[in-house]
Order: C-alpha cells, then structure tokens, then sequence
C-alpha cells in the first residue's frame, strides 16, 4: 500500500515538474519577446517619427500640434506601451491552450 502511495507521489511530481518547466519556458520566451519589441520600437519611434511625421503632418508640426521631434522619454513611452501590449497575445493564447 505505502509502495502504491510513493509511486503515485512520484508521477504526481513527475506531471508537476513538466508543467512547472513549461511555464517557465512560456514565461522566458514571452520575456525574451517583450524585451526584443520593446527594444525595435524604442528605436523605430525615435528615429523614424522624425523622418516621418513631419512629411505625414506638415500643418500640424507648424502649428505645434505634433512635435517633430520625439524625446527620447516619450519614445520610452510609446515604446513601453507597444511591448507591453506585444506580451499579452502569447500570454493569453497560451491561457487558453492550457484551459483547453
């Protein structure tokens, strides 16, 4: 009986051990995810926003609507908000996989 019993423990902490290595690989590759956009948008909005936006909107630039150019703070900004945004969809489809 006590054999069954460990037997029984040791698969349970077998199942465990797999799910606990599968989350955390999820979770590392979201993060590795999250840190790489976070990365190409801080650059992208830094120097692209200044070669792009006051050709999109002259009027607004001249008129002080729009800023030409983007600080450094609010590229860190914007930046912050897309790689955030960029981490919940492997979050949440792998949510729904595991409720599946």
């Amino acid at each position: 009986m006590e054999e069954s019993r460990d037997e029984v423990q040791k698969e349970i902490e077998k199942e465990i051990e797999k799910k606990v290595e599968k989350g955390v690989a999820t979770g590392t590759a979201i993060l590795v995810s999250v840190v790489v956009t976070f990365v190409l948008s801080l650059v992208v909005f830094k120097f692209v926003w200044a070669w792009v936006v006051p050709d999109l909107f002259p009027g607004a630039v001249d008129q002080g609507l729009i800023v030409a150019d983007l600080t450094w703070l609010a590229a860190f900004k914007l930046a912050v908000l897309v790689a955030v945004l960029s981490g919940f969809y492997p979050a949440l489809t792998e949510a729904f996989k595991q409720r599946v």
